[in-house]
């Protein structure tokens, strides 16, 4: 389930190489928040808004001495299930949110 979710990321992901900013959904949606946690790490922020939990994860990237930065924000739902995730920002910020695997045998 984790290598399918890590898979529809990147493929999200790798469709915007060419945009000068990313805006769209993720594959976390329907997924628990422990999910996101696990692949991201500690969130960065967590904010109450409109009344819902929203989790904010952030990836900084740094071209040319320029800093770009890329946000994650996952909405919460029933019994800590993200109802609706976003990703938005920079693509080669973006693309620090991407899941990468290794077997056994790499």
């Amino acid at each position: 389930m984790l290598r399918a979710l890590g898979i529809a990321a990147f493929a999200a992901l790798a469709g915007c190489q060419t945009l000068g900013e990313v805006s769209g959904g993720s594959a976390l949606s329907g997924q628990e928040l422990d999910t996101a946690v696990g692949l991201y790490g500690p969130w960065a922020e967590y904010l109450v808004l409109d009344g819902k939990r929203t989790y904010v994860w952030r990836r900084h990237y740094v071209a040319e001495d320029k800093p770009y930065f890329c946000e994650l924000r996952v909405e919460m739902g029933f019994r800590r299930t993200i109802s609706t995730s976003t990703l938005q920002g920079y693509p080669d910020a973006c693309r620090l949110f991407a899941v990468r695997y290794r077997t056994a045998n790499n």
